[in-house]
């Protein structure tokens, strides 16, 4: 019976359209095509001309329309083709079971699968043309004249194609005479968020009532101003998706300020100087503490604090003790003489004896601290002639053999031999000696040979020696019209001093014949006699160091290797009259000489007046590097360098058995 009643409902829908189908809310199952056409074409008829009301709240915008004034096509031919497919798909059963679903449950045809698609997306894409908007990204700058420009970052609009595509079939179908379309929101590729914080930094930075940053030390206050503000700030970043605006501060510009605040700031360490004097320590310079602003360290501090909205910033300044202190003379120590010593200059040119007074002005008062390590270059400064030296004489080498040449500061050379004397006869450790190109007799030290020390700055040749005693040793000078004398003075050393006799071998005898040397720097007519032929020799002293405890002695082996000096005489040029011959004078200059019996005393006859300085000082190059003296050890100490004075022939007698000899005795 159920087989024969399912045959007899096929049999009787075979033409018509399913039972239970409906479209456009008109019921046409059951009906031949012909009927549903015809009972869907009002419906069709009013929904294309029923208004519509398509909105997007979002943008503000309503469009008044009609689905066919949208484009579009509903057919009712289309309608009843499509609802006549309900139920005539697929297998026996499967049409079956569809035709049931339809009878029992009812089955409504889609508008959409009948529409204009192509029309219904036109009418789509012209509304969302109208309304969508692209997203507008954050922007931050920096105007020349520090102004902040900005501006928010906006969101885009964009319409959901597919969504509103649904919303406007729902409404075909019946789902009411309003549509509002789906839209999405577009977030813009830099967002406030990216830029905020440099914002921010820039307004801190650069308002007009923002308070100046101050630096102080102690009594000093710096402050940066406003505009000065202004000038270090620039902006950099923020252009990019994920790439945050930086607020940069010009490093380079805050290093100058530094630069000119580390000029107030910083002030160089000064030792005490003193007088010994009666057994008793004058104060003759305070010491005064130094300091050094750390530059770089302000440039950071600077930077950090610009940025991060500070007002004040302590400067980084590192202070330095000095070594020698003025507040108690008397906690030193300094109370006997250690040893002397005193050299002549009698006879020299006055731009030497200028130069040699200046240098020992400059030693005078100097303390040594214990461990502490002089040297006479760094105590005697830059020997220039901004510095207050004069032009004088020295010998340099050359590829035509060593030649006498002018030279700023000739005479300091006798100053640090003076000074090495005493200093090598106390047994104090030698750290750095160079000898003189030519022996010099008046530098021979208690019938010592080799005992000289010659100094440069420029090619870094120096006289150094520690202080390995516990005591403070001060270093007192002072000079007449014809001498320099040094004195050691503080706690005189618990060792004993033992001087081998003096070594002399390799003697060279000199050329006797005279030399005349054109010398543009001295005025015409003058003669000056610069160096006097005597013999070259190799000295080696060594000195023994004995220490009263059993510890360690100290030997030092010195050597030098003197080469032999010419007869030389400079004939100025400076000025030669017309008509006048410079070979000549240099004839006359020679005949002047006598070459078996050279004037002891070349500087003497000489006229007063000073040379004109050349273009360029001369260079001179050390023979070899400078030895190392450790405690304990053994070394040689080498130099070689400058004027040479008129000599008799070099002597050698032995020291006296306790190393010590007579020496003058200068002045407190």
């Amino acid at each position: 019976m159920a087989l024969a009643a399912l045959m007899l409902f096929e049999l009787a829908n075979w033409d018509k359209v399913t039972p239970g189908v409906s479209a456009l809310g008109t019921s046409v199952g059951g009906l031949p095509g012909s009927e549903a056409v015809a009972r869907l074409k009002p419906g069709v008829q009013q929904m294309l001309d029923r208004p519509l009301d398509i909105s997007v709240p979002e943008a503000g915008q309503t469009w008044h329309t009609t689905a066919r004034d949208l484009g579009l096509r509903l057919d009712p031919d289309e309608l009843v083709a499509a609802a006549f497919q309900v139920g005539r798909g697929g297998g026996p059963f499967d049409r079956l079971g569809d035709q049931l679903d339809s009878l029992t449950r009812g089955r409504t045809i889609s508008v959409s699968s009948t529409t204009d698609a192509a029309a219904l997306d036109g009418a789509l894409g012209g509304m969302a043309h109208q309304v969508e908007r692209a997203p507008i990204d954050a922007q931050l700058s920096l105007g020349k004249d520090g102004s902040i420009q900005s501006s928010p970052a906006q969101a885009g609009l964009a319409v959901d194609d597919a969504g509103s595509r649904d919303q406007l079939t729902s409404a075909l179908n019946g789902g009411g005479q309003s549509v509002a379309l789906v839209t999405r929101s577009v977030p813009p590729s830099i967002p406030d968020e990216q830029l905020q914080a440099a914002r921010d930094q820039l307004g801190r930075l650069l308002a007009p009532d923002a308070q100046p940053l101050t630096l102080t030390f102690t009594d000093k206050t710096f402050s940066l101003e406003h505009a000065d503000v202004q000038k270090l700030v620039s902006l950099s970043g923020g252009t990019k998706p994920g790439q945050p605006a930086v607020v940069n501060i010009g490093d380079k510009a805050v290093r100058t300020w530094a630069a000119k605040i580390a000029k107030d700031v910083d002030q160089s360490v000064q030792d005490a100087r003193f007088a010994f004097s009666g057994g008793s320590l004058k104060v003759t310079r305070p010491s005064k503490q130094g300091r050094t602003l750390d530059q770089e360290a302000t440039v950071r501090a600077v930077h950090d604090a610009l940025l991060a909205g500070g007002t004040s910033v302590a400067l980084p300044v590192t202070t330095i003790d000095p070594k020698v202190s003025s507040d108690d003379p008397a906690a030193l120590g300094i109370t006997e003489l250690i040893d002397r010593g005193s050299t002549a200059f009698a006879g020299s040119i006055p731009e030497k004896k200028h130069n040699i007074q200046l240098a020992a002005e400059r030693l005078n008062g100097i303390v040594v601290a214990p461990g502490q390590t002089f040297s006479f270059n760094d105590a005697v400064g830059p020997t220039t002639i901004d510095s207050g030296f004069q032009w004088g004489f020295g010998i340099t080498s050359g590829n035509d053999g060593p030649r006498t040449v002018p030279s700023v500061a000739g005479g300091i050379c006798q100053v640090a031999t003076t000074l090495f004397q005493p200093v090598y006869w106390a047994g104090y450790q030698l750290e750095e000696r160079y000898w003189h190109m030519y022996w010099i007799p008046a530098y021979t030290s208690r019938g010592v040979v080799g005992l000289d020390v010659t100094v440069d700055g420029d090619s870094g040749i120096d006289f150094k020696w520690t202080n390995t005693t516990s005591s403070y040793i001060l270093i007192q000078s002072a000079t007449d019209d014809s001498n320099i004398y040094f004195g050691l003075y503080g706690k005189k050393p618990s060792w004993k001093v033992q001087v081998d006799d003096a070594i002399l071998t390799n003697r060279t005898p000199p050329d006797p014949k005279p030399i005349a040397q054109e010398e543009p720097t001295l005025p015409w007519g003058r003669t000056l006699l610069v160096e006097t032929a005597r013999d070259g020799f190799d000295a080696e002293v060594v000195r023994h160091v004995i220490p009263n405890d059993g510890s360690k002695q100290r030997d030092l082996d010195l050597k030098s290797n003197y080469l032999p000096a010419r007869t030389v005489t400079l004939v100025g040029s400076s000025g030669k009259p017309a008509g006048a011959s410079i070979d000549d004078a240099i004839q006359h200059a020679l005949d002047a000489q006598k070459p078996a019996e050279p004037k002891p005393t070349p500087a003497a006859d000489a006229p007063a007046a000073s040379p004109a300085p050349p273009a360029a000082a001369p260079t001179v190059q050390p023979q070899t590097a400078p030895a190392v003296a450790k405690p304990g050890a053994t070394i040689t100490a080498v130099v070689r360098n400058q004027p040479a004075g008129p000599t008799p022939k070099p002597t050698s007698r032995p020291a006296a058995a306790n190393g010590i000899a007579p020496t003058p005795t200068p002045p407190h």
